[in-house]
């Protein structure tokens, strides 16, 4: 009976929302007033907007930010029509447990909680039209499940597209990347000699407008099983490049034959990814409040586009640059830092909603500048590229420290800052997070230590537990060296400029000879320099190592790796145990053709 009344609440609200009874005019006040709630209210922690004279005015160079709230958006009869028959759905599976056509969801009994599944209204699929987008995971494995449904305006309901396992990765060229729920095959031990995760591939069809296969994908690691389960041995005669792996593409049933070497699989895999980007996706918890907000022009970061969906590749590229607003007084604070002498670095606060070139509800990121005489000398980098978040807004900066923490002999910036959830169960819940910035050697542009800031974390209760973090930070490669990381990843960050540069000369001075690259043993530099890499370097190489952060890497008791296995570099020592410092003793895919 109560869950029977609940429901019944839930369902007025809805018609409220969605205009299900009442005038326009009365379901334009509802919009509004859902709207409000979400924007500047008191509730949620927010400040109030300032009318633009109250502001103070933005240094030269800054650009002030508009104040005003985001419209209501109208919405059309079908694009009511579809809003509530998403709700219809997340109604079904909030209260009684089915998703569309009868299908039980996966029990919620032990400490499972439906409120942590999420949901997002999201064009996934780039066809003009948004998608209800559903990831269950509050259940055991077995009951698991992402689904994506379209709705379907001549049957007046939705419709599947797609029905997988949660672990998902959506790609702006219509593949998704579907990770198995298990990972225990013959390169599936999660270690240094197998950490394979077996995954399917499927690819939006517009024709059919659903998801279709592509192919599954899984390996065999030789360091994990010398055997298959039937007794038959290793394909040597298909690992071309000699490192132990080979893969298996399999475009029908579940077999492991046809084994590939890395190049090949590559090459099959680069058809569908190479050159795309992961689509982030505004998943919000699963809950009334959140339901209740499908229609509401704002909403929850949930991808209202008004039907006016650009078509455009991906949710960030046409996304706005988020102008820094009014200057953060009490958290600006004169430096002198190398490269810029005395300079003021200023927090300036972000547009607190808006939206991006697809419609999307985003909110602005807090934006830090060196001001100089009044004027922006230089921006520190954001977050992401678009200085924008979906599902979180910032709220303020709770304490800034000039310290040199990589112990370069220069300044470096560290930024506590606040962040909430847009509404719902997550609304005002606040948690913090670290940035740090160091300067990159040979320049005084200021790079945001993504890899460090992640860490920190854990450590983003104050600025004296932050320290703490750097000190625990300091130790990590302490496995294989007991230099600090700031000197690993000082000396990782030089090799990898000096391979991507193609300064293999200079580079020799880093190595230690005799080393192996690629199965192959070079005595001395003469030898290195004569090496057929020198002039062609296989491009896969240099690819990984482009995307290596030099942060946080990879350590054991053998050494440190860079680029996946690009890059192994170690402490060596000499016959008495002492330091000869840190040396590349190995490197992986440097020839051309040969996988990394």
């Amino acid at each position: 009976m109560k869950k029977a009344l609940c429901k019944w609440a839930a369902l007025c609200l809805a018609a409220a929302v969605l205009g299900g009874c009442g005038s326009d005019g009365d379901r334009e006040t509802k919009l509004e007033d859902m709207r409000t709630s979400l924007s500047d209210g008191q509730e949620n922690g927010e400040q109030e907007s300032r009318p633009s004279e109250e502001k103070e005015e933005s240094p030269a160079g800054i650009q002030e930010s508009g104040g005003e709230d985001a419209p209501v958006l109208s919405l059309t009869p079908e694009e009511e029509a579809m809003y509530k028959a998403y709700i219809t759905v997340l109604e079904d599976i909030y209260f009684d447990g089915k998703f569309p056509g009868s299908g039980y969801c996966g029990d919620l009994s032990g400490d499972y909680d439906m409120a942590d599944n999420q949901f997002a209204v999201y064009d996934i699929d780039f066809d003009g039209r948004q998608e209800l987008l559903i990831s269950y995971t509050a259940t055991y494995t077995a009951g698991m499940v992402a689904m994506v449904y379209d709705y379907d305006s001549s049957a007046g309901d939705v419709r599947e597209e797609l029905a997988a396992y949660p672990y998902l990765s959506f790609y702006d060229n219509g593949v998704v990347e579907e990770q198995a729920s298990h990972n225990q095959g013959m390169a599936s031990d999660g270690g240094p000699d197998g950490d394979f995760w077996p995954y399917s591939l499927r690819r939006y069809d517009a024709e059919t407008d659903a998801y279709v296969p592509v192919g599954m994908v899984d390996a065999w690691s030789r360091g994990y099983r010398e055997e298959d389960y039937d007794g038959n041995h290793f394909p040597e005669e298909a690992d071309v490049d000699g490192d132990g792996m080979v893969y298996y593409v399999m475009e029908g049933d579940y077999a492991l034959v046809n084994p590939m070497d890395g190049a090949e699989y590559n090459q099959w895999r680069d058809q569908y990814l190479k050159g795309t980007e992961q689509i982030q996706i505004p998943y919000v918890n699963l809950t009334t409040d959140n339901i209740y907000s499908i229609g509401n022009g704002i909403g929850i970061g949930n991808g209202i586009s008004n039907g006016k969906s650009d078509g455009a590749s991906s949710g960030g590229e046409a996304a706005p640059e988020s102008l820094a607003g009014k200057q953060i007084s009490e958290q600006s604070f004169t430096a002198a830092l190398d490269g810029w002498g005395e300079v003021t670095f200023a927090p300036f606060e972000p547009e607190r909603a808006m939206e991006d070139g697809r419609g999307q509800a985003c909110f602005g990121d807090v934006r830090f500048e060196l001001l100089k005489e009044g004027k922006s000398v230089f921006s520190l980098p954001g977050e992401n590229e678009d200085n924008v978040f979906y599902g979180q807004q910032f709220k303020q900066v709770l304490s800034v420290a000039f310290r040199d923490y990589n112990e370069d002999g220069r300044t470096d910036i560290l930024v506590l800052l606040e962040y909430a959830g847009v509404q719902g169960q997550s609304a005002d819940a606040s948690f913090r997070t670290v940035r740090a910035y160091f300067q990159e050697e040979g320049t005084k542009d200021f790079t945001l230590d993504r890899p460090l800031s992640e860490y920190l974390r854990s450590y983003a209760d104050s600025m004296e537990k932050v320290y703490e973090g750097l000190d625990s930070y300091e130790s990590i490669y302490s496995v294989a060296t007991d230099k600090s990381a700031w000197e690993v990843e000082s000396f990782a960050r030089k090799v990898k400029r000096q391979l991507l540069a193609g300064d293999f000369e200079g580079l020799c001075g880093a190595i230690e000879f005799p080393i192996t690259i690629d199965g192959a043993v070079y005595q001395d530099k003469e030898a290195f320099l004569e090496a057929d890499f020198i002039k062609s370097v296989n491009p896969a190489f240099l690819e990984g190592l482009q995307a290596e952060p030099c942060g946080n890497m990879f350590v054991n008791y053998q050494g440190i790796m860079l680029g996946e296995g690009c890059v192994w570099i170690s402490d060596i020592l000499d016959e008495n145990q002492v330091s000869r410092g840190l040396k590349v003793y190995g490197m992986n895919g440097l020839s051309a053709n040969v996988r990394p």
